[in-house]
């Protein structure tokens, strides 16, 4: 099986750096720019399944992804899929979150090892709903990184991979295990690496 991972496209939060948790922003032009600069690296292959956070940022990804390579499915959505949750922080921006919160301790805001369970748990759903098939799956930043996070051994991912908005992230399952392909790259990074989807 193959999984690859969007981030969604821009938002205007994204732009200024504001913290997005569960908050139901939009995507920018730039960010529905990107989301058709993702959508050209699945041309190619065979995509069976479109499955998205439904935080309308990642759906729109998604339906732009649908409708640029002319999926004939419906995308399906997972709750699980959906951003951290940072409690008090979310909607701040980075002077803010240090100013209220200098110790890093902020109230309401999701474990990070509850997380990467969320996270692990929901490729493994995918993996049980969509098996040996090829999946694309429209999340977002601190999701995707905890999932890079637990399959890399803390190598990349979380703590010290910023995913940019539209990156790929590509997971194969094989041999009972998860295999990180490549991560955060834009569609003409794979072009130019001759990367077929």
């Amino acid at each position: 099986m193959k999984l690859c991972f969007v981030r969604h496209g821009e938002t205007d939060w994204n732009a200024t750096g504001r913290l997005q948790g569960r908050e139901n922003t939009h995507l920018n032009e730039s960010g529905r720019i990107q989301a058709l600069q993702a959508a050209e690296f699945f041309k190619t292959g065979d995509w069976t399944a479109i499955v998205s956070s439904p935080l309308q940022r990642a759906y729109d990804t998604a339906q732009i992804i649908s409708e640029t390579i002319q999926y004939r499915g419906t995308i399906s959505t997972l709750d699980s899929l959906m951003e951290r949750d940072y409690g008090e922080a979310s909607g701040l921006l980075p002077e803010e979150r240090h100013e209220r919160f200098p110790d890093g301790m902020i109230p309401g805001q999701e474990p990070f090892e509850k997380l990467k369970e969320r996270g692990i748990q929901s490729i493994e759903n995918i993996r049980s709903v969509f098996p040996d098939q090829q999946v694309i799956v429209v999340s977002h930043g601190g999701l995707i990184n905890s999932v890079l996070y637990t399959l890399s051994l803390g190598k990349f991912g979380s703590f010290s991979t910023r995913l940019y908005n539209g990156s790929i992230s590509c997971l194969e399952h094989r041999n009972h295990q998860w295999e990180v392909l490549f991560y955060n790259q834009r569609a003409f990074e794979l072009h130019a690496r001759n990367y077929d989807s």
